[in-house]
């Protein structure tokens, strides 16, 4: 009987002693409750929040398209170390150097072999004879790659096969990822490229960029008797656009780096194969628009999101105001509430998330079909926008939050 009354007299002060603590609400899954008891409801908030995410998969992915294009080339060099003109700042800016500087890199320890990389995008025009749309141009510009069939310029094993064919005057191998506008993109085809007739001879897979469509790759001395003038009188071979070194087996390339830049002139510089990217890709990211456009992009995708996610969790709060008061008015603090709102935001980014890489990986392979981007999602890139999903809910929740934390059980009631 004691124990009774210490009970009843204990529940007359403290009400709240007799009812299950806030530890006890989380095994009940409210939050999911919240969401799928409407199932019409639940299904639109699902498609907005992942309407938001494949917003930011493909600002993304465009971005990353931009930059991996930009240096695919780069990327398929065969060898170590690259030498290229100190004035080069970005690969789309043509810059040479004597091949002089190619014959001094040779004699550095370490040095396998140096060899010069030749490109040509501006004068290098290709004509598809079977061209028969009137509204477009019969020629176009095309990136033409060139080096000695002696050694593999690109670490590709479709042109390593064919580096025999290339041997033979006025024949190339064709980038079958090209834009459509270039034709046919399969070997046993004349063309004309630069004035000359040319053989397509086999063919490779490269890609474009933001500032090539097509891509060619011919022995040098086949460049040689298509550009003859483009550095002016003389051999055209003398003035090289890259160098790619080869080191022997061991070598240690930073310090193969440091020797050649020691001994080579001050009108090259010396770079490690991932320097020149980071080079590259750093000159896209912060000396171009580009960078800043895909950006706001892909922050306009969150606020898409989490002013979506806001109205779903904002409506849901408003239409269980008294469920809210209820649990506030039997004992429950405001940091439970708090957690059941921004479970249920976590819950939706989840949910959607599923669809929205669905979708987004199906529309990556459509459009990089159509483009030739490079658009392809790494674990980092979905984890990221996996990231941003979630902080956006969780975002949107804390702002729906406000109704709940100033509800007064005696108001709502009243």
């Amino acid at each position: 009987m004691d124990d009774m009354k210490n009970k009843s007299e204990d529940f007359v002060s403290h009400p709240s002693s007799l009812v299950p603590r806030p530890s006890s609400l989380s095994r009940v899954p409210l939050a999911w409750r919240n969401l799928v008891h409407d199932k019409r409801r639940f299904l639109v908030s699902t498609a907005g929040i992942a309407l938001a995410v494949i917003l930011m998969f493909m600002e993304l992915g465009f971005w990353n398209g931009l930059l991996d294009s930009s240096v695919s080339l780069v990327r398929e060099f065969n060898g170590e170390i690259i030498i290229a003109s100190r004035a080069r700042y970005t690969m789309v800016v043509r810059e040479p150097f004597t091949i002089r500087r190619l014959a001094q890199a040779r004699a550095v320890a370490g040095v396998r072999e140096a060899f010069p990389i030749y490109i040509e995008d501006r004068i290098s025009l290709w004509k598809d004879p079977e061209h028969k749309n009137e509204n477009e141009p019969g020629t176009r510009p095309i990136r033409v790659i060139a080096f000695n069939p002696a050694f593999s310029g690109l670490n590709m094993p479709e042109i390593e096969a064919n580096l025999s064919l290339l041997r033979m005057p006025n024949t190339v191998l064709m980038d079958r990822r090209s834009k459509d506008d270039y034709g046919r993109r399969e070997t046993n085809l004349i063309r004309e490229l630069a004035g000359n007739s040319i053989e397509v001879v086999g063919t490779f897979a490269l890609g474009t960029d933001f500032s090539t469509d097509g891509n060619l790759i011919t022995s040098d001395l086949t460049f040689a008797k298509l550009f003859p003038n483009r550095s002016g009188p003389g051999n055209a071979l003398n003035l090289a656009d890259l160098g790619v070194v080869q080191l022997e087996p061991g070598s240690d390339v930073e310090a193969v780096r440091k020797a050649l830049q020691k001994v080579l002139p001050d009108d090259v510089d010396v770079y490690t194969l991932p320097e020149f990217v980071d080079k590259e890709i750093g000159f896209w990211q912060q000396a171009t628009p580009m960078g800043f456009i895909f950006t706001c992009g892909l922050i306009m995708g969150v606020i898409v999101g989490m002013v979506i996610c806001s109205q779903i969790l904002s409506a849901d709060v408003t239409d269980h105001l008294k469920e809210y008061a209820t649990l506030k008015a039997i004992g429950y603090g405001n940091r439970t509430i708090v957690g059941v709102v921004l479970k249920q935001g976590l819950f939706l980014s989840l949910l959607a998330f599923g669809p929205a890489l669905l979708v987004s990986i199906l529309l990556y392979q459509y459009l990089g079909a159509i483009t030739g981007l490079p658009l392809y999602l790494t674990a980092g890139r979905i984890l990221l926008v996996l990231f941003l999903a979630a902080g956006m809910c969780m975002a949107a929740g804390a702002l729906a939050l406000q109704k709940v934390i100033k509800a007064d059980p005696a108001e709502v009631f009243s």
